[in-house]
């Protein structure tokens, strides 16, 4: 057996170094363990997006939950007020987001001045180059459709800077 390239060196000298390299990697783990990460809530709500040929981007949709940390109340058992956002990520490795929308919801059927407390957006498709379909649920119960006009969802879109994360760009919610 041929051993190359070996290099010896004085064991005690370098001991009490690896002990200290060693040490300052605890440190580090435990600092990065401890260190909260900051966390937008923002969730995918459908693994079907839509691409974009004339921006090279796809489009998806995503939502919120509102409040953070709420409980099952007379109206609803599980997951209730969402808030959705569109948003856009590029076409090709790496994959990054690249526009985003602000909070939005859809109006209510019976209430034309609000949101049903439960709506919960499932599809989209692009029904030609204009045309967005979009289905969505509503208070779990019953489903719906509407169409959006493409023009209209590019306007809300905002450049997002790269590396940014969604919760760089949400406002706060304030109670």
């Amino acid at each position: 057996v041929t051993v190359e390239n070996v290099q010896i060196t004085n064991s005690k000298n370098n001991m009490g170094g690896l002990q200290s390299d060693n040490r300052q990697r605890r440190r580090l783990a435990e600092e990065k363990k401890n260190k909260k990460k900051k966390k937008s809530d923002f969730h995918g709500t459908n693994g079907f997006m839509v691409y974009l040929p004339k921006s090279g981007e796809y489009l998806g949709i995503g939502h919120f939950h509102r409040p953070p940390g709420r409980e099952a109340n007379e109206y609803a058992r599980f997951g209730h007020h969402y808030t959705h956002a569109f948003f856009t990520i590029s076409d090709a490795p790496p994959f990054h987001l690249k526009r985003l929308s602000p909070e939005l919801v859809l109006p209510s059927h019976a209430y034309k001045n609000d949101a049903e407390i439960i709506q919960f957006w499932s599809g989209l498709e692009l029904l030609d180059e204009s045309t967005l379909a979009l289905a969505y649920g509503i208070n779990d119960c019953e489903g719906a459709a509407t169409t959006l006009e493409l023009s209209v969802v590019e306007n809300l879109l905002r450049e997002v800077p790269q590396g940014s994360e969604v919760v760089d760009l949400m406002m706060p919610l304030k109670t």
